[in-house]
C-alpha cells in the first residue's frame, strides 16, 4: 500500500508514531528477540542436559567409591582386631595405630 504525496506531506503526530510503533516496530522487535532467545534457550538446555548426565555419572561413581571405602574400613577394623588378639597371644606389644587428624 503506497502512500500518496498528500499523505507523505502530512505532519507526523505523536498518535501516529505511537500507533506505528505498536503495530509495526514492536511486533518485529519481538520477533527478532524471540528468534535470538530461542537459539540461546536451546543452547542452554542442551548444555544443561550434558551437565546433568555428567553429574549423574559423578554421583554414581561417588556412591560406589563411598561404599568401597566403607567395606575397606570394616575389613581393616576386623584385621586390626585379629592382629591385636594374635599379638596378645604371642606376647607382642602393639603400638597405637590410631591416626589423629
Amino acid at each position: 500500500m503506497a502512500m500518496t504525496n498528500e499523505e507523505l506531506n502530512k505532519p507526523v503526530t505523536v498518535k501516529y508514531l505511537t500507533e506505528y510503533t505498536e503495530k509495526v516496530i514492536f511486533p518485529r522487535v519481538e520477533e527478532i528477540v524471540d528468534e535470538k532467545m530461542k537459539k540461546y534457550t536451546d543452547e542452554i538446555l542442551i548444555s544443561n542436559d550434558k551437565l546433568s548426565v555428567k553429574l549423574d555419572k559423578i554421583l554414581t561413581e561417588q556412591a560406589a567409591i563411598t561404599e568401597a571405602y566403607k567395606r575397606l574400613e570394616r575389613k581393616i577394623n576386623r584385621l586390626e582386631t585379629v592382629v591385636k588378639i594374635l599379638a596378645e597371644k604371642a606376647g607382642v606389644e602393639m603400638p597405637d595405630l590410631s591416626v589423629e587428624s
